[in-house]
């Protein structure tokens, strides 16, 4: 039981350093763009196929979107160039890959790339700031009641 609270808070501290979501977000991305050119569902004896020439554009933008969701994981500091790439990427796939794998793959590629784009390396200072509010008040003014 102890190891798994010691894994999962490295899990959580490994997490928070780095745009986990954004990355998650490319990544998911990157695998629904690739995926509809190149399956084949089987429902009974019918076969559902989507053959079509936007494989290659496919292949390459999910590549290039898995490989930007990696990078938010592993390289914190190209969070900006891989979020501009995955931006344009995604919203290209929407004319080339299947509307952008019928649009979800776009969604969470735009997603991501904000949320990599918004994210800061510098840790949020929310507790000395309501600390500081909480000081410079006076103790016996409570929300200008006397």
């Amino acid at each position: 039981m102890a190891a798994n609270s010691t894994n999962r808070a490295k899990f959580r501290r490994w997490r928070r350093s780095r745009p986990f979501w954004a990355g998650f977000c490319t990544l998911a991305a990157g695998l629904l763009i690739l995926f509809p050119p190149y399956a084949s569902l089987k429902f009974g004896d019918i076969v559902v196929s989507l053959n079509t020439l936007t494989g290659i554009s496919a292949m390459v933008i999910g590549v290039l979107l898995v490989c930007c969701g990696l990078s938010f994981w592993t390289r914190q500091e190209f969070r900006v160039p891989a979020g501009v790439v995955a931006l344009l990427l995604s919203v290209a796939a929407i004319v080339t890959a299947n509307l952008g794998s019928f649009l979800l793959g776009t969604l969470l590629g735009v997603v991501g790339a904000a949320l990599g784009l918004a994210w800061t390396p510098k840790p949020r200072q929310r507790a000395a700031v309501e600390d500081a509010d909480a000081s410079a008040s006076p103790a016996g003014v409570a929300g200008g009641h006397a």
